[in-house]
């Protein structure tokens, strides 16, 4: 799990990891495709095992009331903190039982939710599992203050007797660097009871993007009518038939802008809220307190974007390449940026053949990872194919005491695959960091979060690039590596552009609206994707579409994962001394140390501008290769 919220940051945290999904599949198996998934879907091999955190519901409600009758239990230690290393110690145990109990209660309901979204029962399960929370972090909000009014020198001592007190050290560490952030016990009270409102904003986004929109109907290529599911129409996008794809686009895109009053004023309520949890813990701006939480400064944000806006001309030149290739004779339009442009027809990949590629792929990382590897594939952490109103994209999420659980919407393409590898990267990460770190230490941030999905993306593409039988076939994969790299640094700096932009404006007084966003998005593309690029004025409102913005300033930590990953991948795959035993210890390391000294142990120093300029530049060798074999 990772980090969200300020107040007690080792306790009490519920978020997950999201994956990106990237989608070439052509629509020309679409219709058997279908089918085949359907008839999978009942069978257990392909979903959860959720019997690993609950065997049934009435289980959860015992744990719940189990809880409940813990967290009063806390009011005991106040004052009391300073009284000796023994009594520290144990009121941390009962912090942490807390906690962890919590986690599996609100995991368990979260994961149920997300089978069936339309299913109020789980969403209230969930909602108790949050609301339970914020009780228990207002019985432990006496904590941190009080230990602020400890000497360092005591709490030394403390670490010194107390052999559990001991994993608490980073912790305690980036307390007192923290400290000037805290408030009085009663004033973060207060922020705590805000808590029960400021997940109102993300609710209501999820709910409108899964199951209230109105996803629509389009004809397939043999006139039958069939509603516009987001797998469906990531598939669309892959057709040769341009007006195919305009139609799904359009739809897609109608069935946000319908409603683009109402998302407008629902996203400036999340900037909002980022500001005001900002001026309440004294930061200068939102983009400060968010990246504070990792010990990042605002530089490294705006070098990300500005090391990206002087590397853009390779993202035209790609532009005006698939403009050319594709025989587009006006400007090229988002819908027209996900239809390979090579001739060779990807075949429909089997889920049990694409556990295959990926495990083969990452073979570089040695025999151990492998094996525990094929044993997550098959121990029901995976949640496969798309279902009716089942949690659209790709994540992984676990706690502390289950395994690692992943989402999938699989429908057989290349990029199934790579969302695949990807999400097990995560889960990877997660479970080696449970099984060598404390929970002190095991959470780690979504900073270094994205490194090990990404790592495992590089590995599959390089190893497919190698493995590819003819010259169109490379031309696929090659588009499909430089597909991951535009997805996760140049469309993600974008985000991060767009987002911090709007969040200046409030900050510097303006409002927003669904104007606003629409003209600053509209500026981006063309600054982003350069003059062969043309903004349709639906795409205006592609800024609707994104989940990640309801994360504040979560979207640039992917382009940190890219960077990071493709050159760990790129020294581990050319044998470079021991990178694979550090790339292994970072995934083992958790949160036992600020973000970036992890990913400087394992080998790449993110406060310099190196491993996203040698991401642009493998970007752009990537556009050179793809060129060449399009010539010839």
């Amino acid at each position: 799990m990772n980090k969200k919220g300020y107040v007690i940051s080792k306790f009490f945290i519920l978020t997950f990891l999201l994956g990106i999904l990237f989608f070439t599949l052509t629509v020309s198996n679409l219709n058997n495709s279908i089918t085949v998934f359907n008839n999978i879907n009942s069978n257990d091999k392909y979903t959860w095992n959720l019997n690993n955190i609950y065997p049934s519901d009435d289980h959860w409600e015992r744990d719940y009331k189990k809880l409940e009758s813990m967290i009063p239990k806390m009011e005991k230690y106040k004052g009391t903190l300073s009284n000796s290393s023994k009594q520290m110690s144990q009121a941390f145990k009962d912090a942490e039982d807390i906690s962890r109990l919590n986690e599996k209660l609100y995991l368990y309901a979260h994961l149920k939710s997300d089978e069936d979204k339309s299913n109020d029962k789980y969403i209230a399960l969930r909602d108790k599992a949050r609301n339970i929370n914020i009780k228990a972090r207002m019985a432990t909000n006496f904590m941190e203050p009080e230990i602020l009014n400890i000497p360092k020198e005591k709490i030394n001592q403390f670490m010194a007797e107390d052999e559990f007190l001991r994993q608490y050290d980073f912790y305690f560490k980036e307390l007192f660097r923290l400290s000037d952030r805290y408030l009085s016990v009663e004033e973060e009270n207060i922020l705590t009871l805000a808590g029960f409102m400021s997940n109102t904003t993300s609710n209501i986004y999820d709910i409108f993007r899964n199951s209230e929109r109105n996803f629509g109907k389009i004809k397939d290529k043999d006139g039958n009518e069939i509603t516009l599911t987001p797998g469906l129409y990531s598939k669309l996008l892959g057709s040769e038939d341009r007006n195919l794809r305009k139609e799904a686009f359009e739809k897609e895109f109608e069935s946000f802008n319908q409603s683009i009053n109402l998302l407008a004023a629902n996203l400036a309520g999340e900037v909002g809220k980022n500001i005001f949890y900002s001026k309440a813990r004294r930061y200068n701006s939102a983009l400060e307190a968010a990246l504070d939480k990792d010990n990042v400064t605002p530089k490294l944000y705006e070098n990300i974007i500005q090391t990206t806006s002087k590397h853009l001309d390779s993202l035209h030149r790609y532009v005006s390449l698939r403009k050319k290739k594709l025989n587009i004779p006006d400007k090229v339009y988002l819908y027209d940026m996900y239809i390979p442009i090579s001739s060779y027809v990807g075949k429909e990949i089997p889920y049990e053949k694409a556990k295959d590629m990926v495990v083969d792929s990452l073979r570089p990382l040695g025999d151990q990872y492998i094996k525990d590897l094929k044993m997550g594939l098959s121990s029901g952490w995976v949640d496969v194919y798309e279902r009716k109103n089942k949690r659209t994209g790709a994540y992984s999420f676990g706690v502390y005491d289950t395994n690692p659980y992943v989402l999938l919407n699989y429908n057989g393409g290349l990029g199934d695959v790579s969302t695949l590898t990807h999400e097990m990267g995560h889960a990877m990460h997660s479970y080696y960091s449970n099984k060598y770190q404390p929970y002190a230490k095991a959470n780690y941030p979504i900073f270094t979060a994205e490194v090990a999905s990404i790592t495992n993306e590089a590995f599959l593409f390089e190893y497919l690039i190698s493995n590819s039988k003819n010259k169109e076939e490379k031309i696929y994969l090659i588009e499909s590596y430089i597909d991951l790299i535009k997805s996760s640094v140049y469309t993600q700096v974008m985000y991060a552009e767009f987002e911090k932009i709007i969040h200046e404006k409030v900050e510097s007084g303006e409002m927003l609206n669904a104007t606003t966003f629409n003209n600053i998005w509209g500026d981006l593309m063309k600054k982003y994707y350069g003059e062969d690029f043309g903004v349709h004025e639906l795409s205006k409102t592609w800024w609707s579409r994104i989940p990640h913005f309801y994360r504040n300033f979560y979207v640039y930590k992917y382009v940190i994962g890219c960077s990071g990953g493709i050159a760990l991948s790129q020294d581990i795959l050319n044998g470079k001394e021991g990178a694979k035993e550090r790339y292994l210890e970072f995934l083992k390391s958790g949160g036992s140390d600020y973000p970036v000294n992890i990913l400087k142990k394992a080998g790449v120093d993110m406060n310099s501008s190196e491993p996203l300029e040698k991401t642009l530049k493998k970007f752009d060798m990537l556009v050179d290769e793809l060129e060449k074999l399009i010539n010839e």
